[in-house]
């Protein structure tokens, strides 16, 4: 049994998804639109860390998804001014956790697991949304992809976290509702529970999850 779960932060715990109402009220767009800008955004802070990693050029993942917010405001023809840029930014440190997340890390605390945050987020990126979501009272610390220099999928980023642990890394399992995550998790050694909130398809990446759930608050139940 892993008693170490590490939990990967954005879109696991915390919902990416709230910048929706950030990007409402400061941008003087549709509503299509702000939808749109959201999940480029989202989807291209994803691809620029994957590229960083693929090419060995890291960035701070604040960098990269500052960048991923300018060009999906410039797919969209959108140029607000440097103040505007910065609140909507600023969102990545207010975003709503889940209404599973804290309930479920404290059973898990209760009993006796140790629990991580493991996360492409930079440390003070992490710092700042636990503390803002209620979270941060309810683990054992945050663990980085910045301290290794590279990206989640990348064996390396599992590993650390193991050795920050003092833990083997099948000793360890990782919680992501991001099925790419749970398949480098496997890939690296570590158990897996992948949170399929939506119900999606398994992906095609030759690594299915040793458990999957349907929401966060399954999780202390299924792996007593």
């Amino acid at each position: 049994m892993a008693r170490a779960l590490c939990f990967d932060m954005y879109g696991t715990l915390c919902d990416t998804t709230t910048v929706t109402a950030r990007l409402a009220a400061e941008l003087d767009a549709s509503g299509a639109v702000v939808d749109g800008v959201e999940a480029l955004w989202r989807e291209r802070q994803l691809r620029y860390s994957t590229h960083a990693a693929l090419m060995d050029a890291y960035e701070p993942f604040w960098d990269l998804t500052s960048r991923g917010l300018d060009y999906a405001l410039a797919v969209y023809g959108l140029d607000p001014d440097s103040a505007t840029r910065r609140r909507i930014l600023e969102a990545y440190d207010e975003l709503d956790p889940f209404p599973d997340a804290a309930e479920t890390l404290r059973r898990l605390s209760d009993a006796g697991r140790e629990l991580v945050v493991l996360s492409n987020g930079d440390p003070a990126m992490l710092d700042r949304l636990a503390e803002n979501a209620g979270l941060a009272d309810h683990l054992d610390g945050i663990v980085s992809a910045d301290e290794v220099a590279t990206f989640k999928p990348d064996p390396a980023v599992y590993e650390h976290a193991a050795d920050r642990l003092d833990r083997s890394v099948g000793d360890c399992r990782l919680v992501s509702s991001n099925a790419w995550d749970v398949a480098g998790a496997g890939a690296a050694g570590m158990r897996t529970a992948w949170v399929n909130r939506r119900n999606d398809p398994p992906e095609e990446l030759g690594a299915d999850p040793d458990v999957e759930l349907a929401s966060l608050a399954e999780l202390p139940d299924t792996i007593v």
